[in-house]
C-alpha cells in the first residue's frame, strides 16, 4: 500500500510538471507574438558569459571579462524586447498528496530532477513508457 502511494506520487509530480511546462511554453507563445524575444545564458565560467535564444539555441552574444554582458545585450537590444526565460513567472509544480510525508514527497522530487536519473528507471518504477516520461520531464 505504501509503495503504490509513492508511485501515485510519482506520477502526479510528473504530471503537475508537463503541466506546467505547457504553461510556461504558452506564457512564452504569448510573450513572442508580443514581440518579446526569450533568451537564456549567462555566466559560463568564472570569465566568460554567453546568451543564446531560447528556441533556438542560437548564441546571441558572448564575451569574456573585457567585455560586459548588460552593455552589449543593451546594444543589441535597444528596445528592451529581450526576456531573460528566468524572469518568466513559473507556476510551481505542487502535486496533490496522496498521503506520504513532506519529507518523502520531496526525496521523490529529487530523484525524478536529477540529471542523472534514466528515464527508463521512472518508467519502469510508475508504470508509464519511457517516452511519457520524457514528455513529462
Amino acid at each position: 500500500m505504501v509503495l503504490d502511494l509513492v508511485k501515485e506520487y510519482v506520477r502526479r509530480y510528473l504530471v503537475a510538471q508537463r503541466e506546467a511546462e505547457r504553461d510556461l511554453s504558452d506564457a512564452i507563445g504569448r510573450l513572442e507574438a508580443d514581440g518579446r524575444r526569450i533568451i537564456d545564458g549567462g555566466q559560463t565560467s568564472p570569465t566568460t558569459w554567453q546568451y543564446t535564444d531560447w528556441h533556438t539555441g542560437e548564441i546571441i552574444a558572448s564575451g569574456d571579462d573585457r567585455t560586459r554582458d548588460d552593455e552589449v545585450l543593451a546594444a543589441l537590444d535597444p528596445d528592451g524586447a529581450f526576456l531573460h526565460v528566468d524572469n518568466i513567472t513559473r507556476r510551481p509544480v505542487e502535486p496533490e498528496n496522496p498521503g506520504i510525508p513532506l519529507s518523502l514527497a520531496g526525496a521523490l522530487e529529487d530523484w525524478v530532477d536529477l540529471l542523472d536519473t534514466p528515464d527508463e528507471d521512472i518508467a519502469r518504477f510508475v508504470g508509464w513508457t519511457v517516452q511519457d516520461v520524457a514528455d513529462a520531464r
